[in-house]
């Protein structure tokens, strides 16, 4: 809210979430383009999920070790309000003409319970471990689905690649390069 200071309470997964389909619901009727960054803080520290989401890893993984539930119910419960703000995008109508862009800052922080499979180290380090992240872009009916690719890129790639995707002009001088080819 600009420079008005707030103090909501509840997770702040679940405001964020709530927050975002709010936005997307306002913006259904307007029939104008808008972007919507949402940034949610989980999974960084600190690791507090809500008890419900770790009580359900718990259930379904017994003998498994506490930092590694905590993380694994934070990471399930980002993934559930996501799947909350791709659900108002379809009930909205939006989600046929939206671009949607997932992807992490940094690596999982080891002592936290993450795995990084074979890459070497952690958040907070310049090994693969800590820089190399997945990503994923969706663009129903533009990207095709269910692709991959190892092609490496960077966050200064992404908005090249929404302004070509989007028939936008770029700015002349910036860094990265659209990833529009790739995704095609």
């Amino acid at each position: 809210e600009n420079e008005k200071e707030i103090d909501p309470s509840g997770h702040a997964t679940d405001l964020f979430s709530e927050w975002a389909v709010q936005y997307i619901q306002s913006q259904s009727t307007t029939n104008k383009p808008f972007m919507l960054y949402l940034a949610y803080n989980a999974p960084h520290n600190p690791v507090q999920p809500p008890d419900a989401w770790l009580e359900k890893v718990k259930q379904r993984q017994p003998g498994i070790n506490e930092r590694r539930a905590k993380l694994v119910a934070l990471i399930e419960h980002l993934d559930h309000g996501i799947g909350q703000v791709v659900q108002a995008l379809k009930e909205s109508g939006l989600y046929d003409q939206t671009i949607i862009v997932f992807m992490s800052d940094n690596g999982g922080q080891l002592q936290d319970g993450a795995n990084n499979g074979e890459l070497r180290d952690g958040k907070h380090s310049m090994y693969e471990g800590g820089i190399k992240v997945p990503a994923c872009i969706v663009w129903k009916d533009a990207v095709p689905a269910n692709q991959t690719t190892d092609y490496r890129a960077m966050t200064a790639d992404i908005l090249p690649t929404i302004l070509e995707l989007a028939s936008l002009k770029l700015p002349a001088q910036i860094d990265g390069i659209s990833l529009g080819p790739v995704l095609k």
